[in-house]
């Protein structure tokens, strides 16, 4: 596989600025590539061809390079380790000391190299708590290998099932936040590639013609979970199969409840509207600092949510879902100044109808009891027009007589 350098690099190489090879990128004079990430790489071949020229001769010497249709292999000559010890430890990127750092939009916020802070408004907060170092952060965000497209789409990607290359080939961007990992001396923006509007859903490469991704969107590599999701564009999750989880969302419809997720039934599956953008973020529970070993981390979600918490526990044992964990709910924060600003729509009901139900934490029934019979009494009214209505109507008297 022929070698590959960052535009820095190459410029080094050439005696020349990275603006200078940007100019003859866009005139066709050399032959880069883009990463799916859309980083420019020049290739050896083209550094060879042109050793010895400086910025005034090339333009004199050189003639156009014709565009290369064929798909260019993945870049791994940068491949980023994430340390699993401390984040004050050095990253180790293959052979080079080149520094990364973290970062929300255009803000740098952590420097990955050194493990020094550099933004705390907008630093995650489990960091910010010290519950996490960088790299279990990372682990939260993009996909394990239960999630079906997000493994397929890696080994065709990659090669293999590769966290490491992937992170930094792609700049490791979700469609949840909008954080993304950056060479310190690239000059690349947020907008120039982030994936909320970024060409990787049209699956064409730099120079227009068909990639590998064609199939499916690269952020599916971000899309954390147990089941088969996948991105069909930067604002449709598709949960393929799963239509048992409709009726969670009509139930909560049905409830007046307004903070949830918006599903729609397709023939591949389920549909759910992307909540994020590129001015508000999502972070759970789990992100944010509280996890399993956290001490009573619901009796937590109803002191930062209230009423908005209750509710979701309560659709929660209606419907029989003992799978809400930490990294089930959590936050909407401000994209540019990080502030928190509610409870992020409920989301992920998967694992419904399962014949068992989790209790409400106690802080629950102490401060929202009559809410909680509140909901109850609507959900018996309302059972009969739901399939499982029968399972409703008796959760819903057990917790009428608690």
């Amino acid at each position: 596989m022929e070698k590959h350098y960052t535009l820095q690099k190459a410029a080094e190489l050439l005696g020349v600025t990275t603006q200078t090879l940007r100019n003859w990128d866009n005139a066709g004079k050399i032959r880069a590539i883009r990463t799916p990430g859309n980083q420019r790489r020049i290739p050896e071949s083209e550094i060879n061809r042109l050793s010895g020229f400086g910025e005034e001769e090339y333009s004199e010497v050189t003639s156009p390079v014709e565009p290369v249709g064929e798909v260019a292999e993945p870049v791994t000559a940068d491949v980023l380790i994430i340390p699993v010890a401390p984040v004050v430890e050095a990253v180790a990127i293959a052979e080079k000391k080149d520094s990364y750092q973290l970062m929300c939009k255009d803000i740098a916020v952590y420097d990955i190299t050194q493990g020094v802070i550099l933004n705390e408004s907008l630093l995650p907060g489990c960091m910010l708590k010290g519950t996490m170092d960088f790299a279990q952060w990372m682990e939260t965000r993009y996909s394990r290998d239960t999630n079906f497209s997000a493994e397929r789409l890696m080994n065709r990607a990659f090669g293999s099932f590769n966290h490491e290359t992937a992170q930094i080939t792609t700049g490791a961007f979700s469609l949840s936040d909008c954080y993304w990992l950056k060479r310190t001396d690239d000059d690349m923006s947020f907008m120039d590639i982030t994936p909320y509007i970024h060409k990787e859903w049209d699956g064409l490469d730099a120079y227009g013609a068909q990639n590998d991704y064609i199939w499916g969107p690269l952020s599916n590599l971000f899309v954390s979970g147990k089941t088969d999701k996948k991105w069909l564009d930067a604002q449709t999750l598709l949960k393929v199969g799963l239509f048992k989880e409709l009726e969670p969302y009509y139930l909560c419809e049905a409830l007046g409840l307004t903070n949830h997720a918006q599903a729609q039934k397709t023939d591949e599956g389920i549909i759910l509207s992307n909540f994020t953008s590129t001015e508000v973020f999502y972070e759970s529970m789990e992100q944010f600092g509280v996890t399993e070993e956290t001490p009573a981390p619901r009796y937590t979600a109803v002191e930062s949510f209230k009423e908005q918490a209750v509710a979701l526990f309560v659709i929660d044992y209606l419907i029989e879902n003992n799978d809400r964990f930490e990294d089930d709910y959590g936050f909407l924060r401000n994209a540019d100044t990080g502030d928190y600003i509610s409870m992020a729509p409920y989301y992920n009901f998967d694992w419904v109808w399962s014949g068992s139900a989790i209790p409400l934490p106690e802080n629950a029934w102490q401060g929202y009891k009559s809410y909680i019979q509140s909901l109850c009494y609507r959900a018996i009214n309302i059972a009969k027009d739901f399939e499982y209505g029968s399972i409703i109507e008796r959760r819903a008297g057990e917790l009428l007589h608690l």
